[in-house]
């Protein structure tokens, strides 16, 4: 299958351009703003782009079956990534994959800011004839492992549990089951997801463990041998640790995300495992390999 992917330099775009080539069963085009010879080297076709117009992205995308976005949710990319739909619209792609890797989606009044962004490609796509599906895998268990190389392609961000410093901050009492799934494994689900001939889900649920904050804590004070100091937050605590005028759109992050736990957006069963034979990293395999010998 020809499949075209934007946003591979780092991030789950990396992980997804990694896994495509090392299996080697389809054909990958890289849409990119600069050479990524990495890929490029283990015969990706990676073509400079710009997202000012729709023409070079059009010829870009002429022949693909599947176009994969990786290109963020903020404001810089939003118009980006609604040029991208129309683009692939036009040349004829049959399925798009718009870049979502997280929660549920919020609709325009998302909850998270950050995720406002991706809404009139969403719109575009819902308007379009091609086939599109939303990729939700929770959270990355790779945070968990901030700073050490666990982090893989990812921001180094912390979130609730701080595994490092043996501290947590929890939304709501501990005791939501939450989607977690490591990077890699994304990469690989999608990658194994390609080779399923019929249509994919509109929501695409890809979860690795469901597990709660609880469970994970106390995964962790075992494989660090020590107690973790925990705080529980409630809905007015959240809000009070907003930080006013942060310098990056990443000082929030956690704090913004934590309503969308409660609200039960990162509460989601697996849906195309039917079609998709792996299996996953746990939660606390994941943390062993990372925090095992740090006691």
């Amino acid at each position: 299958m020809k499949v075209a992917l934007a946003g591979a330099s780092t991030g789950v775009g990396w992980h997804i351009a990694d896994a495509i080539l090392a299996s080697g069963r389809h054909e990958l085009t890289i849409l990119s703003r600069h050479e990524i010879t990495e890929f490029s080297s283990r015969g990706a076709n990676v073509i400079i782009v710009s997202y000012d117009t729709t023409d070079a992205l059009i010829h870009a995308l002429s022949g693909i079956h599947t176009v994969i976005s990786a290109i963020g949710d903020h404001s810089r990319s939003g118009g980006a990534q609604l040029l991208l739909v129309q683009a692939a619209a036009a040349a004829g792609v049959i399925r798009f994959v718009p870049s979502g890797w997280s929660a549920t989606d919020g609709g325009a009044q998302d909850t998270v800011e950050l995720y406002r962004y991706k809404q009139p490609a969403l719109e575009a796509l819902q308007k379009s004839s091609m086939q599109w599906s939303y990729p939700e895998n929770g959270i990355f268990l790779n945070y968990l492992a901030t700073p050490s190389a666990g982090i893989s392609h990812l921001k180094p961000l912390k979130f609730w549990i701080d595994v490092e410093n043996c501290t947590a901050s929890i939304p709501g009492d501990g005791n939501i089951k939450l989607a977690h799934t490591t990077v890699q494994d994304v990469g690989r689900f999608i990658d194994k997801a390609l080779d399923h001939e019929g249509e994919w889900p509109q929501s695409l649920k890809i979860v690795g463990a469901l597990v709660t904050h609880n469970e994970m804590v106390k995964m962790a004070e075992k494989i660090r041998g020590k107690q973790f100091n925990v705080n529980y937050m409630n809905e007015d605590q959240i809000r009070a640790k907003l930080v006013p005028n942060p310098l990056s759109i990443y000082v929030n992050m956690a704090t913004n995300l934590s309503p969308a736990i409660l609200e039960g957006r990162f509460t989601f069963e697996a849906n195309f495992n039917e079609h998709v034979s792996m299996d996953f990293t746990l939660p606390e395999e994941f943390m062993k390999e990372w925090w095992g010998n740090s006691a």
